[in-house]
């Protein structure tokens, strides 16, 4: 499955560096670019064309009440706007919204969902055996060689989800050693080669 790409809008410095952070502990996704330059992202937005916009409502030139709208190409890209405003959800549609004091837990859930929501979609007829988009995330951070302990600290859950999920996996797979497992995660675009230790 290919991976899901990335683009940040944002032109605060912290607000754009967090999300990078945080999204780099999300599995199956890639950042494009981050963008500060409101001109510059809708020529980005059109010539990268990536699955997920994360967009803060400043920089964007609202023509009407669909966000989304105001992009050439963007029929398969997942809107999600960043505010500190409730009144942004209540104005605008998008796909989804991010607010300033959600905690990493929560904002990756969203992109996961999201994420998995597009997999679906991809997805036309494979079987039930596929990697859910967190089962995905764990065989990534397995594939770089973390500990149980290390993935259940940085993914915010327990080691006991941690070893259910390995066990899901390896069983989904068939795969059994973790060498096995790197070999799956760089030939299905979880990993490349460089990420490897």
């Amino acid at each position: 499955m290919p991976r899901t790409t990335i683009l940040i809008a944002e032109n605060t410095c912290l607000i754009r560096k967090g999300l990078r952070a945080i999204l780099h502990n999300l599995g199956n996704a890639e950042i494009l670019h981050s963008v500060t330059n409101k001109n510059e992202l809708y020529e980005l937005v059109n010539r990268l064309k990536p699955g997920i916009l994360i967009v803060n409502p400043n920089m964007l030139n609202f023509e009407d009440e669909d966000a989304k709208r105001t992009f050439v190409s963007a029929e398969d890209m997942s809107l999600v706007l960043i505010s500190g405003d409730d009144s942004i959800r209540r104005k605008y549609k998008a796909d989804a919204f991010i607010h300033y004091q959600d905690n990493q837990k929560d904002i990756l859930k969203l992109l996961e969902e999201i994420i998995e929501q597009k997999s679906g979609k991809d997805r036309n007829t494979k079987s039930n055996e596929t990697l859910s988009a967190r089962e995905q995330n764990i065989l990534k951070h397995i594939a770089l060689g973390f500990t149980n302990k290390e993935i259940a600290d940085q993914l915010f859950i327990s080691i006991h989800t941690v070893v259910t999920h390995r066990k899901n996996i390896t069983h989904k797979l068939g795969i059994k050693s973790v060498s096995g497992l790197t070999v799956y995660a760089i030939l299905n675009n979880l990993i490349s080669m460089d990420e490897v230790k």
